[in-house]
Order: C-alpha cells, then structure tokens, then sequence
C-alpha cells in the first residue's frame, strides 16, 4: 500500500477544539476531586491476598453519575483520553493499560465520542517480585474528563498498602466480573474473514480503506471502533451490513511525522444481537 502523506500538526489540535466551538463549557478543574466531576473513584484489585511472585489485576474503578461519561483511549473527534498513572515499590512491575470495550454517543454538534456511560475498571496487570517484606505503598493516579451538559476535568490519587488493604475488595469482585466480559479478544477468525482494499485519495494526503468483513453468522449491529493511535488520524467512518456481509468504510491521514511513523492501524469490531449482548474483537490493518 502507498506511504501515508504528512499533513501539518495543527489537524489534531482542531480536533480537540471543535467540540469546545459548540457552546459546551468545559471547566477546568484539573484539581477537582473525583466526586466534583461527577465521577466516582475506586482503587479495585482482583485478589485479596498478594502473594510474592503472584500476577494480579490492580487499576481504578470509575462510576460516572447518570448521564455522565468519560473516555476511551481513543476520545472520538473530540474529548479526551482517560488517564492511569501507576507508582509501585521497587521490584513490583505493571503491564500496559487494558481497555474494556466503549461504546458510541453523538455529542453536542452531531459529533461523536467514544467512551463509557456505565462504571467501567480500567486496570493493568501487576507482577508481585519474588520476594518482598512489610508493609509497602502503591498509588494509582487517574484523570479524566466527564462530561454532560458542560465538561469537567477530573483526577485523584489512589493509595493502597500492599498486601491491599486500601483496596475496596466488595466492589473489586462485582467489578471484575463484569470487566472481564467487556475486554475485546484478538483476532476473530472464529467470527468472521477479514480484508481490505483502498489506496491514495489524489491530491487530499489521505488513503480511503474499507474493511470487508464476511461473517460466518449474520451478526446483528456491528461497531467500528479506530485506535489510531499517535501520529494518525481517522475520519469518515462508515457501516453497513447486509446478511453477513459488513463493508466499513473511512479515511486515514498522517500528521506530521512523528520519530516512529505508525504502521498499524488498531480497531476494534463490536457487534451486538438481539439480546443487547456485545462481543468485540482487536483488528489490525498495515498501513505501509
């Protein structure tokens, strides 16, 4: 496929201020506790007892209020990412960040965002050393930006003595539970084939892809969820599915050119059938 043609840094920073242009206020209380941006905050683990070389999930609980949100790692064409921050004792390791699955709304000005209206856990994996004695201090320092009628910028800090005793183990197992059943799978080879054609769009430094999927049952409504990542745009999505057939179609751009240009294009597939349950699936699409 065609290299991807640089366009000026300034394309992402017009992204972030569209939203700001249709008359939502945001607030900026970047030292706001977590009940002033009407979004509730718990440290959450899914054991109750560490022990030495053991793996375990630690992270945040975030309960936005009723019609309240916060967002995806990917924020939509505007918003802002959520953020998680982890501080832990020497000898402790911590993987990266993982994502439960988002969902769609449209925003003021008929944009969209993606992200979550319901409690959601974000949370890592964390590999206890080997050994370790006494009582040690873990932090977690989450932000994030809710938003209603007006927008506010949320954070706090997280601190718990492991062997986690400032854990909220109550709400970590109903938590995990249901995180566990929002996390997307890799691939999908079980679910569907996969293609996709495009190429250059002259003149517009952009490449138009559509993603075909051919699906081995007729999956009901199917989502596009693109995780560009640094250094990419996405716009135009489109969605259609007939039978087992879904075509998604968008546009792709580079911004100026970062030290290590994306190559990849992570999305996410979601479907939901009759009975509201959503599956999702990790795709992967070369770009170079």
């Amino acid at each position: 496929m065609s290299a991807l043609v640089p366009l000026p840094k300034i394309v992402i920073v017009m992204r972030h201020l569209k939203w700001i242009g249709s008359a939502l206020a945001i607030v900026m209380a970047t030292a706001a506790a977590a009940e002033e941006s009407h979004v509730r905050a718990r440290l959450v683990a899914d054991v109750a007892e560490l022990r030495a070389g053991e793996r375990f999930h630690l992270g945040v609980l975030l309960e936005p209020e009723p019609g309240w949100h916060v967002y995806w790692r990917n924020p939509g064409e505007a918003g802002l990412s959520t953020e998680v921050r982890y501080r832990l004792p020497e000898g402790f390791s911590v993987a990266v960040l993982q994502w439960p699955t988002p969902v769609e709304f449209e925003q003021p000005g008929r944009i969209i965002g993606y992200g979550y209206e319901e409690p959601v856990v974000l949370a890592a994996e964390v590999t206890a050393p080997t050994e370790f004695q006494g009582s040690l201090t873990a932090e977690i320092e989450a932000s994030w930006l809710a938003c209603k009628d007006v927008c506010i910028l949320g954070s706090t800090k997280l601190i718990a003595d492991l062997p986690l005793k400032g854990a909220d183990l109550e709400a970590s197992k109903t938590a995990f539970e249901s995180w566990a059943e929002l996390m997307p799978s890799e691939g999908g080879a079980d679910a569907f084939e996969f293609s996709v054609t495009g190429g250059p769009v002259p003149d517009s430094g952009s490449v138009k892809l559509t993603v075909w999927q051919n699906w081995k049952a007729a999956p009901g409504t199917v989502e596009f969820f693109p995780d560009p990542g640094p250094g990419l745009k996405v716009e135009g999505v489109r969605v259609q599915t007939r039978g087992q057939l879904t075509r998604i179609d968008f546009s792709i751009s580079r911004l100026k050119s970062p030290r290590d240009p994306a190559t990849m294009l992570r999305s996410l597939i979601v479907i939901e059938d009759e009975r509201g349950k959503r599956s999702a699936w990790v795709t992967h699409i070369e770009l170079d």
